[in-house]
């Protein structure tokens, strides 16, 4: 076992990075709403679709407290919904996305990967995401025990006045602990977790499990790129020399 280390902060990103949703977001949902409505759920209208995610999870277009109503509504749009039939699209596919939220798998490995750090590494985890903290509880409503190792330290929408890519969300954990950001690291699969990370002054990693590919992310530019997180524990030495 490697010599303990002065302890260092690692700020996960949900969607993407711990959970395995991508397909939930950019082909499950669209393709149940196309199945309700009967209608052609194209390649094209598919990557329409996944183009809209980007920008407005990404934080390019903000979206605030109603992210998700505005995700569908633009959605109802992209489907040739009317306008005015769209407050029933918003009922419907909001209950689609919350059936299917518990649903969403974890990155395969990704306890053992976080059981490795909190074992050989002096550690506290902590999760920021875009979305609510009732809609993280909902993700692991049949699997809690996995939010334990994360306690309290789970920051969300409604408990921020400022979105990713605001480093707002990693400096309240980083005063909470006691941990200067540079010995942060903030893990996440979109620009707008990369941008908050370099905001912030902390260690960035970009994953490719999510919504990027690698050559998305490589224009972002973090420290590292991994495919998933389970490659930070092979790499810990070399990001905490980075640190230093």
């Amino acid at each position: 076992m490697s010599q303990k280390t002065p302890q260092i902060g690692i700020i996960f990103d949900l969607d993407g990075t711990l959970l395995d949703s991508s397909d939930f977001f950019l082909r499950d949902i669209p393709k149940k709403i196309a199945d309700y409505y009967k209608v052609e759920f194209s390649p094209m209208k598919q990557e329409k679709i996944a183009s809209l995610f980007f920008d407005v999870f990404g934080g390019q277009k903000g979206g605030g407290k109603f992210l998700v109503v505005k995700v569908m509504w633009n959605v109802a749009k992209k489907f040739g919904i009317p306008w005015h039939k769209r407050f029933k699209f918003l009922k419907i596919t909001h209950d689609i996305y919350l059936q299917g939220l518990s649903e969403i798998p974890l990155i395969k490995n990704v306890e053992s990967t976080l059981n490795i750090l909190s074992e050989k590494y002096d550690v506290i985890m902590g999760i920021n995401t875009t979305g609510t903290y009732a809609e993280v509880l909902e993700r692991f409503k049949r699997r809690n025990e996995f939010l334990e190792r994360f306690s309290d330290n789970i920051i969300t929408r409604d408990r921020v006045k400022n979105l990713k890519p605001s480093p707002e969300g990693i400096l309240k954990l980083s005063k909470k602990w006691s941990i200067p950001p540079n010995r942060l690291i903030m893990v996440g699969d979109m620009d707008s977790d990369i941008d908050a990370g370099k905001n912030a002054g902390a260690i960035t990693i970009g994953v490719t499990s999510g919504f990027y590919t690698k050559e998305m992310m490589e224009k972002v530019n973090p420290d590292y790129i991994f495919s998933d997180v389970t490659q930070i524990p092979d790499n810990m030495e070399k990001i905490i020399k980075k640190m230093q």
